[in-house]
C-alpha cells in the first residue's frame, strides 16, 4: 500500500515521456515533409520572389529538438531494458 503513490507517479512519468517521444516523432516527420516540399517548390518560390529564411529557421529548430529528444528516448529505452547505464562520448 505504501508503494502505490510511487507506482502511480512512475506510470505518469512513463506516459509523459511516451507522449514527448510521440510529439518528437511527429515533429521529425513534419520537418522531413517540409524539407521535401521546399525542395520540390524551390524554383516556383524563387520566381515568386519568396525567401526561405523562415522555413529554414523552423527546420533547424525542428530537427534539433526532435532528433535530440529521439536519441535521448532511444538511449533511455536501451538503459531500461538492459539495466545498464548508457552514456554518449
Amino acid at each position: 500500500m505504501l508503494l502505490l503513490p510511487v507506482i502511480a507517479v512512475s506510470i505518469g512519468v512513463m506516459f509523459a515521456l511516451a507522449g514527448l517521444a510521440a510529439a518528437a516523432l511527429v515533429l521529425f516527420i513534419t520537418a522531413i515533409g517540409v524539407t521535401i516540399w521546399l525542395c520540390r517548390n524551390r524554383e516556383r518560390r524563387r520566381a515568386g520572389g519568396k525567401t526561405n529564411v523562415g522555413w529554414v529557421v523552423f527546420l533547424v529548430i525542428a530537427y534539433l529538438l526532435s532528433a535530440s529528444y529521439l536519441v535521448f528516448f532511444v538511449l533511455l529505452m536501451i538503459s531500461a531494458f538492459t539495466g545498464e547505464s548508457v552514456t554518449v562520448g
